[in-house]
């Protein structure tokens, strides 16, 4: 017995030598069967050996790279190759605001000291101490801020005088809305309607529309799956149906010059905006200048993202991008970059002043709209903003997968003065007036596309499982060889065939027991 004992690890060892040569000199990896031969030289076993290690450490090295790539870009932005039709996306919102903030004739009369003056320099941007006020709340809504620019401001039935849409003239009370920005009342064209757009109703003071309303029906339009399938006669938000001025927007603004108070800029005239349709405008830093006395010509450049739907499964950070039903924001019923980042301004104020200006969106149904008695604060808030302290809040904010934004042409955008005597226009309203008044006072603005199709970016997987194993497996089978058959060799070497002779084994010894009793 005790023999027996003393040679089992022996007989083990030359089991597993005999199993580990016959394994590779048997195996498909290329190089490992001149290393076990024996009939060879040693320095030709040698020189394979040596060989096969340094292939190894090769593949093994470029085997990380692939996958180091593969955790860093996980996402890739490509060009599709199909050309998008701008009949199915939307002509852009196209939000138009007066750099007057005050009319002349209804302002002029307010005293230093009174209420109504202390909202006139916060209107018009001016340095003011609000101490004084610091207790003073809106008794009505008629006393609020956002009802005071209503009252001292140009509706858009006054700044925006003509409109002519894809060759038909409007009334433009039926093309645009009034709303409420960061620059005060405006004129937005094309715009979701608010039901759509928001969560919650909020039209006291998000949404000014004018009395005669919009004569268009409005439908929903998603970012992902686009204008519904049946779609009414006439609605909104509208497309584009063509090419050139004559298939776009042309609107005659007038500034009204005489009756100028205060200007957003140094400047008189107008700022313009184009954007998405489901998005937050923002036209204080981002707002283009229209100039008096001119005809300006906006190319519209439509800019399109759009995302394959295998990225889901990559972790938002590392695609770098947010798909529209994957984030709720708490205003907005459309997720986008914009809409993400008005919301973190809006909860800064909260925190700060506890209150939300009438500009920014009330992400909470009880939030107290910004007062005189909060101005101090809200400057604050202001340059903290400004200053980035709000980025951490923006910084989760990813652009969105599927989205569009628009473009002005740079290098299109000519000016033809009015100041020549004796120039005719086309446009029939221009007519009523004397050419220094146009000069001084009006301005033409076309909107239109430059081409039928574009092509949109299209977010997809860099490597995904398919090509990361097409990569990986392609260096290690050039290599040395390395194959799915090697793993099968591998596993039945190390466990099948061991259980194979472990049974074997078993089941012979019982046979002996059996025959010894």
């Amino acid at each position: 017995m005790v023999v027996k004992k003393s040679s089992l690890p022996n007989t083990l060892w030359h089991s597993v030598k005999g199993r580990s040569k016959e394994f590779l000199s048997t195996t498909s990896l290329h190089g490992l069967k001149y290393v076990w031969d024996s009939r060879l030289h040693g320095w030709v076993q040698l020189y394979f050996g040596k060989v096969f290690l340094i292939v190894l450490c090769v593949a093994i090295n470029l085997a990380l790279n692939v996958f180091n790539k593969w955790e860093s870009t996980p996402v890739i932005i490509g060009i599709s190759s199909t050309m998008t039709p701008i009949q199915d996306i939307p002509f852009p919102a196209i939000t138009v605001c007066s750099m007057n903030k005050a009319i002349n004739s209804k302002v002029a009369h307010f005293q230093p000291g009174t209420l109504e003056y202390a909202m006139l320099q916060k209107t018009c941007s001016q340095d003011y101490n609000y101490t004084q006020y610091r207790y003073v709340k809106p008794h009505t809504k008629k006393d609020t801020f956002a009802n005071f620019i209503m009252n001292v401001s140009h509706k858009c039935d006054e700044m925006i005088v003509s409109c002519i849409f894809e060759q038909k003239s409007f009334p433009c009370t039926d093309l645009f809305r009034e709303f409420l920005v960061d620059e005060g009342i405006c004129c937005v064209f094309n715009i979701l309607h608010p039901y759509y757009l928001y969560k919650h109703s909020a039209t006291t003071i998000r949404d000014y529309t004018s009395s005669n309303g919009l004569t268009d029906i409005a439908i929903d339009w998603h970012p992902i799956r686009g204008y519904p399938k049946q779609l009414p006669a006439g609605f909104y938000p509208r497309r584009g149906i063509g090419v050139g001025i004559a298939n776009g927007l042309q609107i005659v603004l007038n500034g009204h010059v005489d009756d100028y108070y205060c200007s957003s800029t140094n400047g008189q005239g107008f700022k313009m905006l184009m954007y998405n349709s489901i998005d937050q405008a923002r036209l204080k830093e981002s707002g283009l200048p229209i100039m008096l006395g001119h005809e300006t010509n906006y190319r519209i450049v439509p800019n399109s993202y759009e995302a394959v739907a295998n990225i889901r499964g990559i972790d938002r950070q590392r695609r770098q991008c947010i798909f529209s039903d994957e984030q709720e924001l708490l205003f907005y019923k459309y997720y986008t970059r914009r809409n993400c980042e008005a919301e973190c301004d809006a909860d800064h104020f909260v925190k700060l002043c506890n209150c939300i200006p009438f500009h920014l969106p009330l992400i909470y149904r009880n939030a107290t709209v910004c007062h005189v008695s909060h101005f101090d604060c809200v400057e604050r808030a202001e340059t903290e903003i400004v200053d980035g302290e709000s980025t951490v809040c923006k910084e989760l904010c990813l652009p969105s997968c599927h989205d569009i934004q628009y473009f002005p042409n740079p290098f299109s955008i000519p000016t033809i003065p009015f100041n020549q005597r004796g120039v005719k226009v086309q446009n029939e309203y221009f007519k009523n007036y004397s050419t220094d008044y146009i000069r001084t006072n009006l301005a033409i603005v076309n909107f239109y596309h430059d081409d039928n199709y574009f092509r949109s970016n299209v977010r997809s997987s860099y490597t995904g499982i398919t090509e990361y194993m097409s990569l990986t497996g392609g260096i290690m089978s050039l290599m040395f060889g390395f194959s799915v058959v090697f793993i099968s060799e591998l596993f039945y070497f190390i466990f099948l065939r061991s259980i194979f002779e472990y049974m074997r084994y078993y089941c012979s010894r019982r046979r002996s027991q059996v025959n010894t009793l």
